[in-house]
């Protein structure tokens, strides 16, 4: 008998120590918590010029200059762009018109034109504005990694970043109408170390 108790308190010990305790979950994070979160990261990212931003949006001119606007999944992690210092990693939508155009220009038959960069050295200018409440970078760098392809496009992209986390975006490709991004601030989505999503 007292062979089978000591048995029964080892397998009940041995299944309270494996079922993790109430208190050891993790505590969903509240509105207000988040907005503190991502008020830290954007303020100390901006600074350094070291964010990752998730696009939640894009919008174009059509024909008849109304705006269309396309509302993106930002938890896939499909569209985004990844500033550290001196290097731009994107996946952004070309759309619309602007799209067309870029693909018949570049007799490109995919229809569906992504602006690309992986790691890609560049220089990110700007910083604070005061007039404009907000951090404003911009860069320049070739879509696809390379200025040797014959179908590379150069591209032209203004961040601007609010200290809640709030981004808006303008892509420029000479000769083609602009097209723009919303998007927000987070947390990256790998290790630091590595860039899954564009390798």
């Amino acid at each position: 008998m007292k062979k089978i108790f000591t048995i029964a308190m080892c397998l009940l010990a041995a299944v309270l120590i494996s079922v993790p305790s109430y208190s050891q979950k993790k505590k969903k994070e509240t509105n207000k918590e988040r907005k503190e979160r991502i008020a830290k990261i954007t303020n100390d990212g901006a600074a350094k010029k070291d964010l990752f931003i998730f696009i939640t949006r894009s919008f174009n001119k059509n024909n008849n200059f109304n705006f269309n606007y396309n509302t993106i999944n930002a938890s896939t992690a499909e569209y985004y762009i990844d500033l550290k210092r001196d290097r731009i990693s994107c996946c952004l939508p070309f759309t619309g018109l602007a799209e067309t155009k870029a693909r018949q220009a570049y007799s490109l038959a995919n229809t569906d034109i992504s602006i690309i960069a992986n790691n890609q050295i560049t220089t990110i200018f700007g910083g604070w504005s005061e007039k404009q409440k907000s951090y404003m970078f911009q860069s320049i760098f070739w879509n696809n990694d390379t200025d040797t392809d014959t179908q590379a496009i150069q591209v032209t992209m203004t961040v601007q970043v609010y200290p809640s986390g709030k981004v808006y975006i303008m892509v420029e490709v000479p000769g083609f109408e602009s097209v723009s991004y919303e998007g927000e601030v987070d947390s990256r989505p790998y290790p630091e170390e590595a860039n899954p999503l564009t390798e």
